[in-house]
């Protein structure tokens, strides 16, 4: 069994992270994915919730659409904001033929509000492009746009804090990602300094990895640009937090020296 067929396919991985049109071995599955409830973002109501599943069969056993299905994800927290999906299943297979909201957009919900004031306008949107293109079945070219905004992160991060850095921005350029990542240690996200291993992985999704294997691998590694995101955001505002208070320490100093 190939590492793909190994992969487990939950009912959050299902709903909110396949692609339309890709086949799925029913053995692959984790669990009833027809029944029960989901955790997800709400695309509509734009908040964390549980969505109940109802899934009802189209066809009795004498028709052609008897493998088809009608699935309903309806919001707990409210009980009127629905999501819908159009699914096959046989004993072998199980492919999602459609849904609405589409994936990017419920995907595309979740990054804005995460992200929207905090990424730079050319992250944001090759984001966006990863899932949007992951979407559509398109795994190498999702690769293209992650790898984008890792390299992004490591060059922001160096012209950030050039001034404390002993390579010039010539010899910094032509340094493997690795090297570069141990020079900025001090600087970048741990979490992407723990993940450098990344930057290979979706290097070799450009020249070596098939579609198929790209797409299977793409939710773990979007997973893992969030996580190095979420930390650099946080890293920011601390920054902004401490010269804040710094300033205001300063000032309040000030006036105490004067009395």
């Amino acid at each position: 069994m190939s590492d793909i067929e190994k992969i487990k396919i939950g009912k959050h991985r299902f709903y909110f992270e396949t692609p339309i049109y890709e086949f799925i071995n029913t053995d692959q599955l984790d669990g009833d994915i027809f029944d029960g409830d989901v955790d997800a973002y709400n695309s509509i109501s734009h908040y964390e919730t549980t969505f109940s599943i109802e899934s009802r069969r189209i066809g009795d056993q004498y028709s052609d659409y008897y493998s088809f299905y009608r699935i309903t994800l309806t919001c707990k927290r409210n009980g009127k904001d629905i999501l819908r999906f159009f699914v096959y299943r046989d004993d072998e297979k199980v492919v999602k033929m459609g849904q609405f909201p589409s994936m990017a957009s419920i995907q595309f919900a979740e990054i804005g509000k995460k992200y929207d004031t905090l990424l730079s306008v050319e992250d944001l949107k090759s984001f966006k492009r990863a899932i949007s293109l992951a979407a559509e079945g398109v795994g190498i070219g999702s690769f293209v746009y992650l790898r984008r905004i890792f390299e992004n992160l490591v060059r922001e991060t160096f012209e950030q804090n050039k001034k404390d850095i002993s390579e010039t921005k010539e010899e910094f350029s032509v340094k493997r990602m690795k090297e570069k990542i141990t020079i900025l240690k001090s600087w970048l996200p741990s979490q992407l300094v723990e993940m450098n291993g990344l930057y290979k992985v979706l290097s070799k999704g450009l020249h070596e990895l098939s579609e198929q294997e790209c797409l299977a691998y793409f939710p773990a590694l979007k997973l893992a640009i969030e996580l190095i995101l979420e930390q650099k955001i946080e890293m920011d505002l601390k920054k902004k937090r401490d010269e804040a208070v710094k300033k205001q320490i300063a000032e309040i100093a000030g006036e105490v020296s004067k009395q």
